[in-house]
């Protein structure tokens, strides 16, 4: 039983890891669209 919630908790860390990484670019790309959008 132990084992399986470890490997569920760092599932679980890993998915939102990569959640935070993935919003974190996406936020970054729209920032960097506008200001590019912006100098023009």
């Amino acid at each position: 039983m132990r084992w399986i919630a470890l490997r569920l908790v760092a599932t679980a860390v890993v998915a939102l890891l990569l959640a935070l990484a993935w919003w974190g670019w996406h936020q970054g790309g729209l920032a960097m669209m506008q200001l590019g959008l912006g100098a023009c």
